[in-house]
């Protein structure tokens, strides 16, 4: 559902007590003869661009904060658990707090113990449980070490779903710690607060009957400000109505600002949903040739995610175009998108109830079949 940037970012963490090997250092053999090669045949495939960088590209000051940032940032991490090395393990904790898709190396190596015997170089006990692939760079088996990781590599180029990874801190939290943030209360408020009651209110029946009504406006008076103004949607459009949640991938377009714009649009009604309660408003519209209707809403609620995305900054806050800022941005939607369709998918009320309501993307750079839209908020401002 969320389109994934064409520029994509992989992180290779692992030991450095090798940097005065320069080009034959350790993870330089690893991101320019292994990683590289692959995520570049990969890229060039599917018409993506990605980075392979190591700690050894990272040039600011101090560089604790420059690997997190990576880490934050990449869309891939390769970790290295060869020597078992203390750091490395440190930031491999922060990859899994992070829920980044994650794909765990270690050298093929012998090791001997105190009784004579040999034993193949294993991982400590708290990450043994999960995969890690054994390869032989310090004999410079590349092509052996890309065979071995292309299809975990293509799974991970696929699939950023985090509820699809498996790290100790998904399986303990059953969720990364950033989902622990404004994206999942925003999204669980808003599923239960509008859009469960809404899709209720669209299907639940009392006998023949329909339990609720739903009433809109006119072309005479398209935006009513009270329920008793609107008249009442026959049962013939209400069949196959569905409500479209809009979600901007940009996070000022969902400020109560914006959204007023789309009062006083052609063709577009001030509608309100019954309930037990207080009665639902939002918008409806014909699509599919004036052959369907929907109630749409744009989820005003995203635009608390914008205090999240500037401390995750680096630098001082300048402007919602910085590359950075909508870096994150896009990462915070995503969360935003991901748990709201969860818990669509995942609801008591069947089938009946997810195929009422879609979520529908609306990006400004590429307005595509959202021109009404576009229209609405960004062309006439």
């Amino acid at each position: 559902m969320f389109t994934r940037s064409t520029q994509r970012s992989c992180f290779i963490i692992g030991p450095m007590k090798d940097a005065h090997l320069k080009e034959r250092a350790r993870l330089i053999k690893l991101a320019q003869h292994v990683i590289g090669p692959v995520l570049s045949d990969i890229g060039r495939r599917d018409g993506v661009t990605y980075t392979v960088t190591t700690p050894y590209d990272q040039i600011g000051s101090h560089i604790v904060n420059d690997v997190i940032n990576a880490i934050d940032r990449a869309h891939i991490v390769i970790a290295d658990l060869t020597d078992s090395n203390p750091n490395v393990f440190y930031e491999l904790g922060i990859v899994h707090a992070l829920g980044r898709p994650c794909i765990a190396v270690i050298e093929e190596r012998m090791i001997l113990l105190k009784n004579g015997r040999t034993k193949r170089q294993d991982l400590p006990f708290d990450v043994k449980a999960y995969r890690a692939h054994y390869i032989n760079l310090d004999k410079d088996e590349y092509l052996q070490a890309q065979a071995l990781l292309r299809p975990y590599l293509e799974k991970a180029h696929r699939e950023s779903d985090w509820r699809k990874l498996e790290n100790p801190v998904i399986d303990f939290y059953r969720a990364p710690l950033t989902f622990i943030s404004p994206a999942f209360a925003l999204a669980h408020n808003y599923y239960h607060n509008f859009v469960k009651p809404v899709v209720e209110a669209i299907i639940r029946r009392d006998g023949a009957n329909y339990q609720y009504n739903i009433v809109t406006g006119t072309k005479a008076v398209p935006n009513p400000q009270r329920p008793e103004e609107c008249e009442v949607l026959p049962p013939e459009k209400r069949r196959k109505l569905q409500l479209h949640v809009i979600v901007p991938v940009r996070i000022p377009l969902a400020k109560h600002n914006y959204v007023d714009k789309l009062k006083g649009q052609p063709d577009l009604y001030s509608t309100f949903v019954g309930s037990s309660g207080r009665p639902f408003g939002c918008f409806m519209r014909a699509y599919d040739g004036e052959t369907a209707f929907a109630l749409v809403d744009i989820p005003t609620t995203i635009r608390g995610m914008e205090d999240a995305v500037k401390r995750r900054l680096r630098g001082q806050f300048i402007s919602y175009d910085e590359p950075e800022f909508r870096e994150f941005e896009a990462q915070e939607i995503e969360r935003f998108v991901v748990m709201l369709q969860t818990f669509i998918t995942e609801n008591d009320l069947g089938a009946d109830f997810s195929n009422r309501v879609k979520i529908v993307l609306y990006d400004p750079d590429r307005p595509g079949d959202m021109l009404w839209l576009h229209n609405a908020l960004v062309e006439n401002r």
